[in-house]
């Protein structure tokens, strides 16, 4: 026993040491309301996830980590259910969502993740990437979450909770306009409720309209920059992919 209490302190003194001496490392994340969220995508739909395959496109971040660590795009692919910009129902989006395979492994602040799971249901704010037909969340690779949302009242209702100034507890719906909005496109079983989709294309209208700037792309290949005092970020190490069409012979007589 006490061999095994020894083991233990000296795991967690390792831990120790690991979490000390890393270097230090600045995420860049970015959290939007619904209306930013909604016009600098050019995606936005309620989606049903049909299949989850690895992509075999890893990258480099910054995250300090500890073991056999590859950050990983899962290919998703997700069906409209309600579609709300630049999509139609029935259509399936090629996605690419962010993942951590490895042995064993710890990351120190890690990127948010999706973990996506078959059938369920997710909003999904999205841009093209640099693989052609492939698009990923607004926010990737960084916080996948913040432009990806799981649809899931029970979920909402048991995470963290949220106090105002005045020590009240706030519910989830009434905590912003995002959340309210999420809120209403599902039920507590989690069927997708279509008003809520019907009350986003209205309240949405001119954001909807808009289209992101043909450089809003989302980049797969990252490069780790370091700095001065051991500052660490990640700056895009690939151009985006551009298809091309071979032009048609000139036909002769």
């Amino acid at each position: 026993m006490d061999d095994l209490f020894r083991m233990g302190v000296r795991g967690i003194m390792l831990l120790a040491l690991i979490l000390s001496s890393a270097v230090c490392e600045a995420r860049a994340v970015r959290s939007m309301g619904m209306k930013e969220l909604v016009a600098q995508s050019a995606l936005v739909f309620v989606g049903q996830v049909t299949s989850i395959r690895p992509s075999g496109i890893t990258t480099t971040l910054t995250y300090p980590t500890w073991g056999n660590t590859v950050f990983e795009w899962l290919e998703v692919e997700v069906k409209v259910i309600e579609e709300v910009k630049g999509v139609k129902k029935g259509q399936v989006v090629r996605t690419l969502m962010l993942s951590i395979r490895g042995e064993s492994f710890i990351v120190i602040n890690p990127p948010g993740m999706v973990k996506p799971g078959l059938g369920q249901h997710h909003l999904l704010c999205l841009l093209p990437t640099t693989q052609p037909g492939f698009h990923a969340s607004i926010t990737a690779p960084f916080d996948d979450r913040e432009g990806i949302f799981l649809l899931d009242r029970k979920e909402w209702t048991e995470g963290a909770t949220y106090f105002d100034d005045k020590g009240r507890k706030v519910a989830f719906k009434d905590q912003n306009e995002k959340n309210a909005m999420l809120w209403n496109l599902v039920d507590g079983r989690g069927r997708i409720m279509p008003g809520g989709a019907a009350a986003m294309r209205k309240n949405y209208q001119a954001e909807i309209a808009r289209r992101p700037p043909a450089e809003s792309v989302v980049h797969l290949k990252w490069k780790k920059v370091e700095g001065k005092g051991g500052w660490q970020w990640n700056e895009p190490a690939e151009e985006k992919k551009v298809e091309t069409r071979r032009r048609p012979k000139a036909s002769g007589k």
